[in-house]
């Protein structure tokens, strides 16, 4: 399984000529009218995929628990912390834009707990300590920079991008089209999340006072921030291990490996950071 895409960081199931004219920073109306078209185009899929929810086994509903409740919680969270990254730039389009990411979490809260409900996989957004850390550490990052880094690279680019594209994968080849839609819907806003965070901050670090000690920031924060991810979804997480335990997926190191590479690419788009520190996980060992 692998979350890597060839070209940009487009999915291939959202047209380009799509992705230009969704949600941009100039118009709120504009904003509106796509928000309001993609949630119909939503609904009507998810309306005829449902039927076949008594199809689905238990134990594809136990593995699929916990990545479900823990994405449906990270949503939840990300709507407050999108917040704090607004009162740290006077830009208006900027706090224009995290002010409909705000929006855009709030809405996919919903649509997954609707979806979680429709399962009967939790009451509650119930998550382990592991998925909380990452959440509590990019809450305290001091700078615009700092936290943008830490939202978009992490938060959105690394682990919201292998959780959706997990859940559509996995929801596809266990006949949950219903899942695999909503997911793919949340996806049209998390491209133009990640899109436009990796710009911001290229810009930040080129328009600092002093660039190189900007990049030494990003440095010093990836060494801090990358293991707490990682733990988050590596190998060793209850993710992982639900996947790997119940069949979706062949090896957890694997699965650590995709997610890794997938940052990396995300990573490589801003274009003015120098090599990291930061080693990364171990490759699976191979078998001779």
């Amino acid at each position: 399984m692998s979350y890597l895409t060839n070209v940009n960081v487009i999915p291939s199931h959202i047209p380009g000529e799509e992705l230009r004219t969704f949600g941009t920073l100039e118009s709120y109306e504009e904003y509106i009218q796509n928000q309001a078209r993609d949630t119909e185009q939503l609904l009507q899929k998810y309306r005829a995929a449902k039927v076949h929810d008594p199809k689905l086994s238990k134990e594809y509903r136990e593995a699929m628990r916990p990545i479900m409740v823990t994405t449906c919680w990270g949503e939840a969270q990300t709507a407050s912390q999108v917040a704090q990254i607004i009162t740290k730039t006077n830009r208006p389009s900027v706090q224009y834009f995290y002010t409909t990411h705000a929006i855009d979490e709030t809405r996919h809260t919903q649509i997954e707990w609707r979806r979680i409900e429709d399962l009967q996989l939790a009451d509650s957004l119930d998550v382990p300590y592991e998925q909380t850390e990452l959440f509590r550490f990019v809450n305290g990052l001091p700078t615009f920079l700092e936290i943008v880094y830490g939202q978009v690279c992490t938060l959105e680019a690394y682990s919201a991008h292998v959780l959706f594209n997990s859940i559509i994968e996995l929801a596809k080849n266990a006949g949950d089209l219903a899942t695999a839609v909503t997911y793919e819907h949340v996806m049209h806003d998390e491209v133009r999340h990640i899109g436009t965070g990796l710009r911001l901050v290229r810009e930040a670090i080129e328009s600092a006072p002093d660039p190189e000690e900007a990049k030494f920031r990003i440095l010093d924060l990836e060494e801090k921030l990358l293991p707490i991810t990682i733990r988050k979804l590596g190998r060793e997480s209850k993710i992982a291990e639900s996947l790997y335990d119940y069949g979706l997926i062949k090896s957890k190191a694997k699965f650590e490996e995709d997610g890794w590479r997938q940052f990396l690419t995300f990573r490589s788009k801003i274009g003015v950071l120098p090599p990291m520190r930061f080693q990364g996980p171990l490759p699976e060992p191979s078998v001779v």
